[in-house]
């Protein structure tokens, strides 16, 4: 992956973030329902904050392969919190956003490689 398309992954998960943020702080229960992930407001509340504060960071920050490995962290800290959801409650939706968490930060490893060579 070259520089350019780097950015261009960096900007569009920015872009991602910032509107699944968005909708986790200010309707989680209907995500809940929606994801069927069970009733955890405050959590996805707290994933959604999380994501609003990596925003600034993938949009505009200065060493931006540190935004995108903060955000594989967080991925993963959401991965593990889905599995403990399906451990406790088999929350079908669940396993789908751990797996979908894995494989996001797989996907944006490239990106992180790209970003970080470059600078």
């Amino acid at each position: 992956m070259d520089l350019e398309s780097a950015q261009r992954s960096t900007t569009g998960v920015g872009i991602i973030t910032l509107f699944i943020g968005i909708v986790l702080v200010t309707a989680p229960s209907r995500v809940a329902r929606l994801l069927r992930t069970g009733d955890h407001p405050a959590a996805l509340r707290a994933i959604g904050a999380s994501d609003l504060a990596l925003v600034p960071g993938l949009l505009a920050g200065r060493r931006r392969w540190q935004w995108m490995t903060a955000r594989a962290g967080l991925n993963m800290v959401i991965a593990v919190y889905c599995l403990v959801i399906v451990r406790r409650e088999r929350a079908v939706g669940a396993k789908i956003g751990a797996i979908a968490m894995v494989g996001a930060t797989v996907a944006d490893s490239r990106t992180i490689v790209a970003l970080r060579r470059a600078s």
